[in-house]
């Protein structure tokens, strides 16, 4: 694992949140992907928090995409938050962006 990645998790209400910190590079994505298959049981959503993510390399984001196992946890069960949710995301996952607020 990369010395500037970690995975923080936790399950509430029946979902997971997941929220990695770091650069996000082809070893962070094997080591999210084997949190996400250890720790999803089958039942809720999960959650993937990407604010806390400083760069994306996309070599990283295709190791996600690729190797998750749909099987165990099908992508319409990803919810990423954040803009860097749109380059993560496998197809068939939903990303809610946020948006600044305006006064």
């Amino acid at each position: 694992m990369s010395i500037n990645f970690q995975v923080e998790f936790k399950k509430s209400n029946g979902n997971q949140h997941v929220n990695p910190r770091g650069d996000f590079d082809g070893s962070a994505a094997w080591e999210l992907i084997k949190v996400l298959h250890e720790q999803y049981d089958g039942r809720g959503q999960v959650y993937i928090e990407t604010s806390n993510l400083r760069e994306l390399c996309p070599f990283g984001c295709s190791t996600f995409q690729c190797g998750l196992n749909r099987k165990h946890l099908p992508a319409d069960r990803l919810i990423f938050k954040g803009e860097k949710g749109v380059d993560m995301a496998p197809k068939g996952s939903n990303v809610i962006e946020s948006f600044p607020k305006h006064r």
